[in-house]
């Protein structure tokens, strides 16, 4: 993590100003939050409730991943406070408090994120009881308060490492249950188990050799859309309430970090809402929520046997809307071949409806948008106008 940050922008400034808290910028920009830190840092997420809160997630290069909040509410830097000071594993970097005058500044290391601590730490005994040794964790993925992804190495009598997901009891139980109710149906999951007793931590092999993101291969891709018409078919008369369906807020979203795309984004969905309402009610079935190609596990190069994984946002709703959110995907990520590969699978088990896929095709573009921003990639304000433009082009295909 040598490189210079990335510069500041006209459309950060615009971006920060939408925050409205003063010394925003500090957890948007990298440059900024290095000098406060004292140690270069990279900003790898960002989460903005304007008026009120701003947390950041970080990387650097001397010490474990960590976090950093600006906010108003004193109630908050108070419970953090609190649970630095209890917390045991605490790692390389300090919590501090940088500011305390009206608005609240701190940071602090991932072992002390103020809502995760004590469920990171009850999974690290529980796997440091298993090994003998405490185990060294590779984060791949922080999403402050809310998320962390990481990989332990594999201990006396396993095959291999282990994924290791630390999420809310809520997250946690939809994810554990729908994994493991999935998997006893015969779709290709690895097997997951509960981690840490409090219902927060899940364990399971890392399996395969790379997703279908990173390494794009149509047959397995065929396999994957096989899998999820099966997923399809077997659950279509669940009774399980349908994921909700926010247009108005992922609209909000685009135009409070982006406000010159705002007006795009409300017609946009206004075009969704109409179109929805015109094609009226579908068939109900569970879904996976969230399908992209990063969420297929390929076997080994040249494999068609895969894994699913990540079913924090499984749910039910019309099926359709797991087959626009994996088109979407794959046109970001200018994969379009997979799409034709997956539906060629799903077809062999389900019907698809291309009016229907592409309305959600549509949402899932849209919500998806701020995402750019949200990882702090460089080319943000570039990547959320194409994503808006491929929206216009699911609806209008």
């Amino acid at each position: 993590m040598n490189q210079l940050p990335p510069p500041w922008t006209e459309a950060d400034e615009v971006a920060a100003r939408a925050a409205d808290l003063p010394g925003a910028r500090t957890l948007l920009d990298s440059a900024e939050l290095s000098a406060l830190l004292g140690r270069q840092a990279q900003i790898s997420r960002v989460r903005i409730k304007p008026g009120h809160s701003v947390v950041a997630a970080f990387t650097t290069t001397d010490a474990e991943p960590g976090w950093a909040m600006l906010t108003l509410d004193a109630d908050k830097l108070s419970k953090a406070r609190h649970r630095a000071q209890d917390n045991s594993l605490a790692g390389t970097m300090p919590f501090r408090v940088h500011s305390e005058n009206r608005h609240y500044l701190f940071s602090g290391s991932i072992w002390a994120d103020p809502v995760l601590a004590k469920d990171l730490g009850a999974a690290r005994s529980a796997l440091t009881r298993r090994a003998g040794t405490d185990q060294p964790w590779t984060v791949l993925r922080h999403n402050p308060r809310r998320r962390v992804v990481a990989v332990v190495p594999p201990v006396d009598g396993e095959h291999g490492a282990k994924i290791i997901r630390v999420a809310s009891p809520r997250t946690t139980h939809t994810a554990l249950e729908t994994a493991q109710r999935w998997r006893s149906m015969g779709l290709p999951l690895v097997r997951s188990t509960p981690l840490g007793g409090r219902g927060t931590a899940v364990g399971a092999p890392l399996w395969g050799w790379a997703d279908l993101a990173s390494h794009p291969h149509g047959p397995a891709a065929l396999t994957a859309g096989a899998a999820l018409g099966t997923l399809h078919q077997m659950t279509m008369s669940t009774h399980r309430a349908p994921l909700p369906v926010h247009t108005e807020s992922a609209a909000a979203a685009v135009a409070s970090i982006a406000p010159w795309l705002g007006p795009q984004a409300h017609r946009l969905t206004q075009r969704i809402e109409e179109r929805f309402s015109a094609l009226g009610p579908g068939v109900i079935t569970e879904l996976h929520g969230d399908l992209s190609p990063d969420q297929v596990v390929l076997a080994t190069p040249g494999s068609h046997k895969i894994r699913l994984i990540d079913f924090d946002r499984a749910g039910a709703g019309d099926p359709m809307r797991d087959l626009g959110s994996w088109a979407a995907a794959c046109r970001r990520l200018e994969l379009d071949g997979l799409i034709e590969d997956f539906w060629a699978g799903y077809i062999t088990r389900s019907a698809v409806e291309l009016a229907r896929a592409s309305v959600w095709e549509a949402f899932a573009q849209l919500s998806a948008a701020p995402d750019a921003f949200r990882l702090r990639l460089p080319d943000w304000p570039e990547l959320l106008q194409r994503t808006l433009t491929l929206a216009e082009e699911a609806l209008d295909r």
